[in-house]
């Protein structure tokens, strides 16, 4: 009771909150799946994946079902967060559709709520209740949940907020928490997102009276997170050289700038407002500098979104942004923060009517956004079936695979030179197959050769040959019987990878243990 009390005002604004972003996820109550860039490619990855984790691989990599049947290791590459978290969710009877549902609507909320919380700590509750709705409001993030449909840059956007509050809270356990869901969430948006901690840490030592000790926090934090998330972010670098990846071109990214209505009016607005504080004295450079920060870091954010940076452009890599208005990102949390640092420098009356202006100019400026203009209610079986890789371009194929599949293989196993197969068993981690005959045959595995698979006969280890225009895997054998195995397992540099995040864990554990028991006593 005695909590209750003294957050009951605390409670009242987040209760109001809720009531302000409850229409922004209407479209995603009702019933089946909008169509959108990624949305249903997302559903179709993970259900690909969920199979994988079935099938016995831990972390997932290799998803056995995708590219016609052969096999593709997006999950070594790209964001896997989004799926780890809707696990449960389809264990617990969910479904594809509605498990993935629930990660973006936690993901899209949760991002208002923690810029509350995190706002909060910074400027008055209302302020904070104007950034909070600004933040989920923004142009750029409603396009990004029912336009792309990205779940995993939606999640990223959800976790901002959130490590934003828990470095305000000076708590390590949460924030390297927050960084370790972050790299799991978006690889483009996690770059980004680090460079933009990076500056508020930063901002935050500069400021600070103990400076020493808050650069150690930090570098401990930061190790902590960067650690836990190494068993996908290490292997996802180091495996890239096997890919087409760096010779495929994804999209043109001329065709990508922002235009005025996804920046946004109420950007414009705020911009606007600031500016006239500033120069009214109403917000002073010295007092207010972090504000000045999130002004600067919004209006390059804008540029590098638009067409008036297209020079600039030639020298980013455009192969891993992909998409001038994906810089948008950035600028959501700082309007957000500069629409509640000029609500908190107003008094009075005016203090009211400001939030209130902000509150119409953003709604009205988000009905456009907000109604997905096709509904679709697939069966469960249209995304659990599918194959196809998932990806725009097919970029994270194999370099040695010259003939991309159109079609499902005939037979998973093929004698190329006479024999049968009898006994065959395969799933995403292991293919399983007997042979007999009275001269050495070679097999053809439809499965992509993919570093990790690894073969034995008859209990003895054979080499993999892939050197054939569709880069499958092919073994030599004996004459006689024969009983081949084929199982997917980690190369060295991810089993160092898994053992670094492991290692990362246990040693957030002992740091913050009491922070941990505290958690199990609550």
């Amino acid at each position: 009771m005695s909590w209750l009390k003294q957050n009951k005002k605390n409670l009242i604004f987040i209760a109001f909150l809720f009531i302000l972003l409850l229409p922004s996820v209407f479209s995603i109550l009702i019933p089946g799946y909008f169509e959108s860039d990624d949305g249903e490619w997302m559903v179709i990855r993970f259900s690909a994946f969920y199979q994988a984790l079935s099938d016995g691989q831990f972390p997932v990599r290799f998803l056995g079902r995708l590219n016609f049947g052969y096999g593709y290791p997006v999950a070594n590459f790209l964001y896997p967060g989004f799926m780890y978290l809707a696990t449960p969710l389809q264990v617990l009877g969910f479904g594809f559709v509605n498990s993935v549902k629930v990660i973006m609507l936690a993901s899209f909320l949760g991002g208002g709520f923690f810029t509350y919380l995190w706002l909060s700590k910074i400027f008055d509750r209302t302020s904070a209740l104007v950034g909070a709705t600004v933040y989920t409001y923004a142009p750029y993030h409603l396009f990004d949940l029912y336009k792309r449909g990205s779940v995993g840059e939606v999640l990223s956007m959800g976790v901002l907020p959130f490590i934003l509050w828990q470095i305000e809270r000076n708590s390590i356990f949460w924030t390297a928490t927050g960084i370790f869901l972050l790299i799991l969430s978006h690889n483009t948006l996690a770059v980004l997102f680090l460079l933009f901690i990076s500056g508020y840490i930063s901002f935050n030592v500069y400021i600070s009276k103990t400076r020493k000790q808050l650069i150690s926090r930090y570098i401990l934090v930061v190790l902590l997170g960067l650690g836990m998330a190494s068993f996908f972010w290490i292997p996802a670098f180091y495996d890239l050289k096997y890919t087409v990846f760096s010779n495929t071109q994804i999209s043109d990214w001329t065709n990508y700038f922002a235009d005025i209505d996804l920046i946004g009016l109420p950007t414009l607005a705020v911009f606007a407002l600031i500016v006239i504080l500033i120069i009214s004295k109403k917000i002073k450079i010295k007092k207010h500098r972090l504000t000045i920060l999130f002004l600067a870091v919004g209006l390059f954010s804008v540029f590098l979104s638009t067409s008036a940076s297209t020079l600039l452009w030639n020298f980013i890599p455009s192969s891993f942004v992909q998409f001038p208005f994906r810089f948008l990102s950035l600028l959501v949390p700082s309007v957000a923060f500069l629409a509640a640092c000029a609500v908190s420098v107003i008094n009075g009356k005016n203090k009211i009517i400001l939030a209130i202006a902000l509150f119409i100019l953003v709604f009205v400026s988000s009905f456009s956004f907000l109604n997905p203009e096709v509904k679709s209610n697939k069966t469960e079986s249209f995304y659990s079936t599918n194959e196809a890789t998932t990806t725009v371009r097919d970029e994270y194929m194999p370099e040695w695979v010259k003939e991309k599949p159109n079609y499902r293989f005939g037979k998973k196993v093929e004698i190329l030179i006479g024999g049968e197969v009898s006994n065959l068993s395969y799933n995403s981690e292991r293919i399983y197959f007997e042979t007999s005959g009275d001269t050495d045959k070679m097999a053809r595995i439809n499965t992509i050769y993919y570093p990790g698979w690894q073969a034995e006969v008859n209990n003895n280890k054979v080499q993999i040959s892939y050197d054939n225009p569709q880069g499958v895997m092919e073994i030599n054998l004996p004459k006689g019987e024969n009983k081949v195995e084929l199982v997917f397992k980690e190369t060295p540099v991810r089993l160092f990878a898994n053992i670094l995040s492991l290692v990362s864990f246990i040693l957030l554990i002992v740091i913050c243990r009491k922070s941990v028991i505290n958690i199990f006593k609550k």
